[in-house]
């Protein structure tokens, strides 16, 4: 396995005394003997800044070998060189190259001396790996020390021998804390003077030099990611010297490891930290960034449905902490329902993804959350246009730490008086998030987690006559309680087990006009139950497997006309799938869905571990059942066997061809279940995913990735095609094609972004004697480019630009006079024939971020479809459908907030 890490380990700080001391400079001591006081000139070398969270060792340097120092030392004063070096499975250093240059030689010196660098290995579940780190090598200038004069007669060597004397000494130790929210900073170097004496700050940021004579002296803060720092200290004579510095910190990219996951993913995202939340156009919110990767179609209206490589938005699943969650986003897509500042990381994967998810034929997006902060309370209070929330993590004791998080929307507030009288739209949302971490032993952690999210919207038309104005009444929400445990066994082999609760209104709708109501409530009590194992059995060999359950219960109340809610295919709800559109469905049960799914990886590795092979299988075992004691009763069982396989090799430094296989198995839909709106024997729904491609990195924080994929799928859900079949058949077929390419640049130089593209064509066959037709949310061409620049002093600028292929519709051609209903009715074109024009939009993100000693303040202006652009978003008729008027989305809509952050 090789793990692709952009770690700032450690910095390298170098004093040097003169251009002449320069000539033939010591070896530094490592800084395991830092303590020990060298002789100047001298070099420091700071230990690691904590890893990435799948690392279970980061690399620790050993031997350091000291630069020869450019003449232009004396004049700058001080350099940086920003090195990204290559370190394999046995700590030594196969590549260096310079990611931020200093110039004047230093870069070149830098090089050569890191390239002589040893490291105590990285490791990943206590297994070497290879690994990239980012490194600083700091250079500073140390005025020489004049010598001292000689002595000359016997008179003068008393007094010398008495300056000379040991003089007190005072014991010294300290906190350095990040500015702005007081986090500890582990790794960072204290050098007293010259290098006299040095330290390294622990996980707790904590200090400790131990006895420094009396007197005045200097402290040099040097550490990954912080601004150098130079301290003046005084000391007397018995008195003990505790200090705090709050240094300023210096933002990197967050730590992206991949392959942390039960076995590599083909095709996969992971997101973290400040790339997530100042992205234009998220009005900060990091789970909206996935709607920005390659792979993933835009939504119609923005509302945030999850389209991945041509399937359905239903298709698609969300996982947060290994839990399955109904949706994503809140109403509109404005919010996702989950607060992004719990979120430790987010991974896409469109499809081709392994045995560790199942039960949809789509991508699916799996949100890890992260554990509450135990240094000291932080949070934040945010409010902008749209919503407020609010966060806070605290410690309780030693071992057990707290995360509360809340948001609640005020559209429905300040909407209404934007609207006319005639017209009333209130929509509100809210959600709420509680972790509690424990501890429990240096070999187990345990969690415990309550989240949800609550949306209604209301709306409203008033017209002359009361028996013509409609309401609209939307209820959607869900509640989990998730435990989590893991536990780590002796050597590199670990175990987890979830367990989880919920209560969901996935969809609950109420319609009345005049004295006609029409209605959906569905209901869910869902239960789970997931298990995990990972277990090296050697070097080269490691077993992953598992146990996947999940169960429901969903009672099901509806009346409605059998067309409400035309299905994809349909022509404008024109085609009734056998009922009529004047036909009324009136239908309550309860269905109940279990699925149990055991799976078992083996993660095989040759060729010096270059070739990595990882072989698959989940076997699926789902039960449905409804109508219980009624003559419409049917209970049904599948047993479905996925193969999935994947192939990465690495096939030189900087590229590695991948791909894999994959067989995928979908239950069908509750709602279709329904004997008046389905068919109570449907099967599940399959679907084969091919996906080969590139992985390649030209430079160290430059990461590019080709795809080709292909998705067969059967047995898909459409509507019967004769008279007198079931309102849902099993005769669907489809196909989706395409490619994508994401190039994305790390934050280095101030700025980061990606540039992601996705080529794609989705089509479905609703029956064998049908022709091919495109599917309903097919997007050719998906472009999005993302840049985010910080200007220094808290300023950063972000732009984002879309540009898609607009969605396919099915135009009108004709209509005819309905005598008997007073009205036009429409006569429908071939499906989605027509497609509306393309869409794009610039959005803008600007924000300030002013930093004090214990808390930080921000202004932040999102500006969506900056150039108001008018894209269209489906299509109006007249009421004789002879006139069209296109029907536009989100017009230019600045957000501006405002945040507060401990």
């Amino acid at each position: 396995m090789r793990l692709r890490a952009s770690i700032l380990m450690c910095a390298a700080c170098v004093t040097w005394v003169s251009a002449s001391a320069a000539q033939e400079p010591p070896l530094a001591a490592p800084p395991s003997a830092a303590a020990a006081p060298p002789v100047a000139p001298q070099a420091v070398a700071e230990a690691p800044a904590p890893a990435a969270p799948a690392l279970s060792k980061a690399p620790k340097l050993k031997h350091f070998v000291q630069a020869p120092a450019p003449a232009a030392l004396a004049t700058r004063g001080s350099a940086d060189v920003v090195l990204s070096i290559d370190i394999d499975e046995h700590g030594a250093v196969q590549a260096v190259s310079v990611t931020e240059p200093a110039g004047d030689g230093f870069d070149e010196a830098a090089v050569a001396a890191a390239k002589l660098f040893e490291f105590e290995p990285g490791e990943y579940q206590d297994k070497p790996v290879p690994v990239r780190i980012t490194y600083r090598y700091h250079f500073f200038y140390q005025p020489p020390q004049p010598p001292p004069s000689a002595a000359t007669s016997d008179t003068q060597a008393a007094p010398e021998t008495k300056l000379t004397a040991t003089p007190a000494s005072v014991p010294v130790d300290g906190l350095v804390l990040r500015k702005g929210d007081r986090s500890p900073l582990e790794g960072v170097s204290v050098v007293v003077d010259d290098g006299a004496q040095t330290t390294l700050t622990d996980a707790q940021g904590h200090f400790e030099l131990g006895a420094v004579p009396v007197g005045t002296h200097t402290l040099h803060l040097r550490g990954p990611g912080v601004t150098p720092m130079d301290s003046a200290i005084a000391l007397h004579a018995g008195r003990r010297m505790t200090l705090t510095y709050r240094a300023e910190a210096v933002e990197r990219y967050a730590s992206t490891v991949r392959g942390k996951r039960v076995e590599p993913q083909a095709v996969e995202q992971v997101l973290q930290g400040e790339e997530l939340r100042r992205i234009p156009g998220t009005q900060g919110d990091t789970l909206k960034a996935v709607q920005n990767l390659p792979g993933a179609a835009r939504a119609p209206f923005g509302l945030g449905q999850l389209i991945f490589w041509g399937s359905s938005p239903q298709d698609s699943r969300v996982y947060l902490d290994g839990v399955y969650i109904p949706t994503l986003y809140h109403f509109g897509g404005l919010r996702s329902t989950f607060n992004g500042e719990m979120v430790e990381s987010l991974a896409f994967m469109p499809g081709g993804y392994g045995a560790y998810y199942g039960r949809g034929l789509g991508g699916v997006v799996d949100v890890q959350s992260r554990e509450p902060r135990t240094d000291a309370p932080h949070g934040f209070v945010q409010l902008d246009l749209i919503d407020a929330s609010f966060m806070l993590d605290t410690p309780l004791s030693k071992n057990l730490s707290l995360s509360v998080a809340a948001r609640r929307s005020w559209i429905d507030v300040f909407l209404p008086l934007f609207t006319p009288n005639d017209f009333q739209l209130s929509p509100r949302y809210w959600d709420y998030q509680s972790k509690l971490h424990w501890r429990a032993s240096p070999r187990d952690d345990v969690d415990f987690m309550v989240f949800g999210s609550d949306d209604k919207v209301h709306v409203e038309i008033r017209r002359s006559d009361p028996a013509e104005s409609p309401m609209l009444d939307t209820h959607t929400f869900y509640h989990r309680a998730v435990t989590h445990w893991l536990h780590r066994f002796e050597g590199a082999a670990t175990a987890e087990l979830t367990a989880s609760l919920g209560y969901d209104v996935p969809f609950q709708v109420d319609i009345n006009i005049g004295n006609a109501s029409r209605s959906i409530d569905m209901e869910n009590v869902a239960y789970g139950l997931r298990g995990l194992t990972h277990v090296p059995l050697s070097d080269v060999v490691r077993l992953d497997a598992g146990l996947d359950f999940e169960g429901s219960r969903w009672p099901v109340s509806l009346s409605l006309p059998v067309s409400f809610g035309a299905r994809e295919g349909d022509a404008s709800g024109t085609r009734g799938g056998g009922g009529g559109t004047a036909a009324l469905a009136n239908d309550s049960y309860t269905a109940y869905i279990n699925n149990v799914a055991p799976f078992v990886g083996t993660q095989l590795s040759f060729l010096d571990k270059k070739l990595v092979l990882t072989p698959q299988l989940r076997l699926d075992l789902v039960t449905y059942s409804g109508y219980l004691g009624t003559p419409a009763s049917f209970s049904h069982a599948y047993a479905e066997l996925e193969p999935r396989v994947s192939a990465r090799y690495q096939l030189v430094s900087w590229l590695a061809p991948k791909a894999s296989f994959g067989l995928y198995h979908q239950p069908p839909q509750v709602i279709e279940l329904s004997q008046r709106l389905g068919n109570s024997q449907l099967h599940p729904e399959s679907a084969l995913h091919y996906v080969a491609g590139f992985d390649i990195d030209p430079m160290p924080t430059v990461h590019a990735e080709i795809e080709g994929f292909y998705k067969d799928m059967s047995d898909l859900a459409v509507r019967g095609e004769h008279a007198g079949d079931p309102v849902l058949v099993n005769d669907g077929i489809g196909r989706v094609y395409g490619a994508q390419v994401l190039v994305r640049k790390e934050l280095s130089h101030n700025f980061f972004g990606w540039v992601a593209y996705t080529l794609s064509r989705s089509e479905r066959r609703d029956h064998a004697d049908n022709a091919w037709r495109i599917f309903q949310y097919d997007q050719t061409h998906i472009l999005t480019v993302i840049g985010s620049y910080k200007f220094g002093h808290g300023y950063q600028l972000g732009l984002r630009f879309r540009l898609v292929t607009g969605n396919p519709y099915t135009p009108i051609v004709g209509a005819y006079y309905d005598s008997t209903l007073d009205r036009y009715r429409p006569i429908a074109g071939p499906v989605y024939s027509g497609r509306l024009a393309a869409f794009h939009q610039l959005d803008i993100r600007f924000d300030k971020t002013w930093i004090f000693d214990l808390w930080k303040f921000s202004l932040y202006l999102d500006i969506q479809n900056a150039y108001n652009r008018s894209n269209p978003e489906g299509v109006a008729y007249n009421f004789n459908y002879r006139q069209t008027l296109p029907v536009s989305g989100l017009p230019f809509l600045p957000v501006f907030g405002v945040r507060g952050e401990l």
